[in-house]
């Protein structure tokens, strides 16, 4: 029964990962190394049902390679749509000497690891939820990515461990995580990018500490865009993008 669930978890995120993109630039082939400096060259981006009202108006922006950068505003003024705008769903930006619009799109996804607000989940088991993507992943890197992500405690807790079925969308398992668990597969993945949005609205704002050191891992070793409210979190990030009605108002410490 358990290989079943298993195989029917890898047919559901096959057919996740071919799902045709939003974006009309879809043709890139090449597969380049996905390191570098990120840079927004006046970007613009209007979503196609609403073109008289654009989200994010002229930005120019500049991340070095390694930098983690909080991104900044009120709800609605284009902080989410910056983030997805550097995973190809909309618009070109480059990465180091490479655009984005030439390059294969399954490439780029497979090489940014993404956190968002809610975290997709597959009806498998909790390690096969932190180590898909990564094949040759051992469970050493596993625990080593859930307790960072502050999720081994709880894992072990259960009656199977990280061999717990968690269930679709994290059916079986409550509060904040399938949040954690999600970030325990991003840091997982030894990758030069990742982007964290609003990752930690379902964290238990009790036990800030724990928040801010899953951060703190998060965003070591690589190039880190922190979509953010929280003040604690801005505070640990390198510069802060603040955003308003689509506009970059200013990138600094």
């Amino acid at each position: 029964q358990r290989i079943a669930k298993s195989t029917q978890a890898t047919r559901d995120f096959n057919k996740f990962l071919n799902l045709s993109t939003e974006t009309d630039e879809s043709h890139g082939t090449l597969r380049p190394p996905i390191t570098g400096d990120v840079q927004f060259h006046d970007v613009s981006f209007s979503y196609p049902k609403r073109p008289e009202a654009p989200v994010v108006q002229h930005a120019l922006l500049r991340i070095a390679n390694g930098e983690c950068v909080a991104i900044v505003g009120a709800s609605g003024f284009g902080k989410s749509t910056v983030a997805a705008l550097l995973q190809r769903l909309y618009g070109t930006i480059t990465i180091g000497n490479s655009l984005l619009g030439a390059t294969d799109v399954k490439h780029l996804r497979h090489n940014i690891a993404v956190v968002s607000q809610n975290p997709t989940i597959f009806d498998a088991t909790i390690a096969e939820n932190i180590s898909y993507e990564s094949k040759s992943m051992s469970m050493e890197d596993t625990h080593r990515a859930a307790r960072a992500a502050h999720v081994h405690d709880f894992i072990v807790s259960l009656p199977k461990g990280y061999d717990t079925m968690v269930g679709e969308n994290a059916s079986l398992i409550s509060d904040e995580q399938p949040q954690r668990l999600s970030i325990a597969h991003a840091l997982a993945r030894l990758l030069r990018i990742r982007i964290l949005n609003e990752c930690t609205s379902a964290l238990d704002p009790g036990n800030q500490a724990a928040t801010v050191e899953t951060i703190r891992s998060a965003k070591v070793g690589c190039t880190t865009l922190v979509v953010t409210h929280k003040l604690q979190i801005v505070q640990m990030c390198d510069r802060i993008l603040v955003m308003h009605d689509g506009y970059t108002l200013s990138l600094g410490t």
